[in-house]
């Protein structure tokens, strides 16, 4: 069965009803079509659902950014204000949101592994002074002088967003994004909650290997990697920034302009935009243990594709960023069309 004219399970080999599956939802204008196959959970017959829970990995990232874009426009957050007094304990040297959120900073610690399910709480301070299962953070390029991806910046982004509001990064979201927008199945769930589990798919073969109850690994690393959404939910919020960015929306138009002007490479805040031949596109990937994510959506209209899968190897990776290509390629050149 093709989706769009896509051949969804084949690029992607889903087979059958107890291996990998794979969730997606295609927005355009007022209209929202989801495409689901295979098993959510690997070994099991748990058909994949439009509502079920996926691991966005760093799709977290331009979440958050979006998230702390609305504190900008209170007047709470200033993104070129000086955080090495908010941060003193860890950095010694100048340096602002705007800096850590597009990838300018200098730090290390690409991507974070998570920890199995049950492992014990630690803290953004834990994450970033190596006390758990990656290295301390640490800078290895000069400040502001080019593009390095740091998932590592962004836990500390979040540590300064915490201590500047007060607040958890899932308070906040819950009440900035997932409240004005009507989300119901989407948050930074660390740990995710009892409620949340029973339509929940699981990564990879992590339900089979270490936990056959929470088959999926915990990220204290909120910000970076924790968010736990559907593709409907996703869309949701692609097509929330790209209003915002046409007209103001959820935020004002000039705040989302500068989220979406590349700072360095083609990255702007927390997210990345096309090139030559998709200027208009704005996108992130996402990678945890066991998930993948492609999430992508247009700045002219109201377009936005989300692919997500339980399931993380390369040639898997490749293939989910070619089906979202594929899909917002075939959806964009429809909408003209008409």
């Amino acid at each position: 069965m093709v989706f769009h004219s896509v051949d969804v399970n084949g690029i992607l080999k889903i087979k059958g009803q107890k291996q990998y599956g794979v969730s997606v939802a295609v927005t355009e204008g007022d209209t929202l079509e989801t495409y689901c196959s295979g098993s959510g959970r690997y070994g099991q017959d748990f058909p994949v659902n439009p509502d079920m829970l996926f691991q966005a990995g760093s799709v977290s990232k331009p979440v958050f950014a979006f998230t702390l874009l609305r504190f900008v426009d209170k007047g709470v957050i200033d993104l070129d204000a000086d955080l090495s007094g908010v941060l003193s304990d860890h950095i010694r040297i100048p340096m602002t949101f705007a800096s850590l959120l597009s990838h300018t900073a200098g730090f290390n610690l690409h991507g974070f592994p998570g920890y199995p399910a049950a492992a014990r709480s630690l803290s953004a301070d834990d994450v970033l002074c190596g006390r758990g299962n990656t290295p301390k953070l640490r800078r290895i390029r000069p400040y502001g002088k080019q593009y390095r991806y740091s998932g590592g910046g962004i836990v500390l982004a979040e540590l300064a967003f915490t201590r500047i509001t007060g607040l958890e990064l899932q308070e906040a979201f819950a009440d900035e994004i997932a409240g004005p927008l009507g989300l119901r199945n989407s948050g930074y769930f660390q740990p995710l909650g009892k409620d949340k589990v029973g339509n929940a798919a699981f990564g990879g073969k992590l339900g089979m290997k270490e936990d056959p109850e929470h088959g999926y690994h915990y990220y204290p690393e909120t910000a970076a990697a924790g968010f736990w959404t559907t593709p409907s939910e996703l869309n949701r919020i692609g097509i929330a920034l790209s209003r915002s960015y046409r007209e103001g929306g959820l935020i004002r138009k000039d705040t989302a302009k500068r989220m979406m002007t590349p700072v360095k490479d083609n990255c702007g805040l927390c997210i990345f935009r096309g090139d030559k031949t998709r200027p208009e596109l704005a996108c992130h990937g996402g990678w945890n243990e066991g998930f993948l994510t492609d999430w992508r959506f247009s700045l002219n209209e109201d377009l936005c594709v989300t692919v997500m899968i339980n399931r993380s190897d390369n040639p898997t990776a490749k293939a989910s960023s070619q089906v979202g290509s594929m899909l917002y390629d075939t959806v964009k050149t429809l909408t003209r069309e008409r």
